[in-house]
């Protein structure tokens, strides 16, 4: 046993394997970093809460207040211009409004926790009323950095019950499964954060540098990170593993499913855009040229495969970030199956807007910031 502990410590004591590890591992974030994805994923869980109204469709007069003018108001009523700024997400996708209560009472097909406990108070006018007051203040404190210990429990039961009695239907939706658990790896950071020091955990006091430099904020972001990857990498491998293959084979039949889609989008709002005689052309193609469909997709799919890559550096960061956001809004463009949630989530985590703002400014300044490691950044997140 000896023997192969010292192999393994010999292998990691490795130049190639020691500076792979420096790069995978848990970066350094700036304090200013932090508190922009805390404000930013705050805002974007409440748009994903199922608060109901006043909270769920009031967001447009909400923003026309804060706007002069009404011209906010017939942005989003015109398609084009609503989506002018593609592949950023829709203007109306950026409005402060709240999702609408779970709308079942019942969990005909039970999946995950649904299993084991009864979801339907998720529908319960009175509970939704009473969830409205626990969820907000939660989500200010979470903005805050404060009590995340007890506000981010909270706000994971929230959103993966909700969800899961949604999918407790005959169907999956597949549009929030990465917010739950982006979600669900905070929490666990944070209540390991607890464990070692409940002061700091709870926001009371600076957090502690280890021995490599980093907090518990770095540890947060980081799984924050390798959830969103796990989201991408994980559906793009079993693909293969489950169909042996033939998923790339029969890729090609995907139009069907186009056609199924723009059906569905019809007759969920019966918007004339859907109309069932306006079947997009893409569905045609992809039935009669099979090769370029299974290119196509092949592209995408191999995208899933390799995101891990995506973790390399903050550059790779940012590459992948942006390749993802542009799969997500080919696919929305072309099969109608967008994941506005989703693409957010690549703007917050891996995109960082902020960063790179901040080091065209300092390159400006001519004090450029490497990328090439993790340890560029030594002021601690608070």
């Amino acid at each position: 046993m000896s023997q192969i502990t010292d192999k393994i410590d010999q292998f990691r004591q490795r130049p190639w394997v020691r500076n792979l590890s420096r790069h995978f591992g848990i970066p350094k974030f700036h304090r200013f970093e932090v508190v922009f994805m805390r404000v930013l994923f705050a805002y974007l869980l409440f748009q994903t809460m199922p608060l109901d109204a006043p909270f769920s469709n009031n967001g447009l007069n909400l923003a026309e207040k804060i706007v002069p003018g009404q011209w906010l108001t017939k942005v989003v009523g015109d398609k084009d211009l609503n989506t002018a700024l593609r592949p950023l997400p829709p203007i109306n996708e950026l409005l402060p409004s709240s999702e609408v209560k779970i709308p079942y009472d019942s969990q005909p097909r039970p999946d995950g926790l649904a299993k084991f406990f009864d979801l339907t108070f998720f529908n319960d006018d009175g509970f939704v009323k009473a969830l409205r007051w626990i969820v907000i203040p939660c989500l200010v404190l979470y903005a805050c950095g404060r009590g995340l210990p007890v506000v981010l429990p909270i706000l994971c039961f929230v959103s993966i019950g909700s969800r899961t009695l949604y999918n407790s239907q005959g169907y999956i939706y597949h549009g929030f499964h990465m917010v739950s658990l982006v979600l669900l790896a905070q929490t666990i950071v944070v209540l390991w954060a607890l464990f070692k020091n409940p002061r700091e955990a709870m926001g009371f006091r600076k957090p502690s540098e280890n021995k490599n430099g980093r907090t518990w904020w770095d540890v947060l972001i980081r799984y924050s990170q390798l959830m969103i990857i796990a989201s991408y990498m994980i559906p793009g491998v079993i693909k293969q593993f489950k169909s042996g293959g033939e998923w790339f084979l029969n890729s090609h039949y995907i139009g069907v499913q186009v056609v199924k889609t723009h059906r569905q989008n019809f007759y969920n709002d019966l918007d004339a855009d859907w109309a069932p005689d306006k079947l997009p052309k893409l569905a045609n193609f992809m039935l009669e040229h099979r090769n370029w469909t299974r290119l196509l997709l092949g592209c995408g799919v191999g995208l899933q495969c390799i995101a891990l890559l995506g973790l390399y550096n903050r550059l790779t960061n940012l590459i992948f970030g942006v390749m993802f956001i542009l799969f997500h809004w080919l696919n929305d463009l072309m099969f109608g199956l967008y994941f506005y949630h989703v693409e957010k989530m690549d703007w917050i985590f891996l995109v960082n807007l902020p960063f790179w703002a901040w080091w065209l400014w300092r390159r400006a300044r001519k004090r450029p910031v490497p990328l090439s490691t993790p340890e560029e950044a030594r002021p601690a997140a608070a």
